[in-house]
């Protein structure tokens, strides 16, 4: 169930979540390290301890990721580059809980950061924007790799495509809708209009 202002979000195209998309299994071999940078490049930051959704920490030969989407963090337990367990655990107590035998991360934002995505998303803004673009705090703070509250109105200043909700749907669904989300939906846009 979505509300009408969420059918006319645009989000990033499936392939960029699929692209950043992790996903673990116990016994899985797995480079430690690299997995840590691909957690910082999917937008995830590097804490501590795990309160949130969106942070990790790395304690010896574990590892706690509270991804994005999740109800519960999860805590990996390497044993070299070995993925020897995975736990849920309490984020105010620390402790773990249930095991679980695979686990999938997800993109903890929905704009991409690395250098030629910033490039990327410069080019276009100078394209739309007329002034100095060095006077926006949206162009500096992407120009220095902070995505701020609000950058997925910015999505088509990232991405060539943006999609919507429906996009994301299999083929074969079955979509049920109100008879008056029509008159719901231009009414949305006109607020946008205003």
């Amino acid at each position: 169930i979505v509300s009408a202002p969420v059918l006319l979000q645009r989000l990033p195209p499936p392939g960029y979540v699929k692209a950043r998309t992790l996903s673990l299994a116990t016994g899985q071999v797995l480079d430690r390290d690299a997995f840590i940078e691909s957690l910082a490049a999917c937008g995830y930051l590097r804490v501590a301890q795990v309160e949130t959704h969106g942070e990790f920490a790395v304690r010896g030969s574990l590892l706690d990721v509270y991804p994005m989407g999740s109800d519960q963090p999860v805590r990996i337990d390497f044993f070299d580059d070995d993925v020897e367990s995975l736990r849920f655990f309490d984020a105010d107590t620390q402790l773990s809980g249930d095991r679980v035998d695979e686990v999938c991360i997800l993109p903890a934002r929905e704009v991409p950061l690395d250098a030629p995505d910033v490039r990327g998303f410069r080019e276009r803004y100078r394209e739309r924007f007329e002034g100095q673009p060095s006077k926006s705090r949206v162009y500096r703070e992407v120009s220095d790799g902070i995505a701020h509250g609000g950058i997925e109105y910015y999505l088509p200043l990232f991405f060539d495509e943006t999609v919507t909700f429906t996009d994301y749907l299999p083929a074969d669904s079955v979509i049920l809708k109100p008879a008056g989300l029509r008159s719901i939906l231009d009414k949305s846009w006109h607020e946008i209009g205003e």
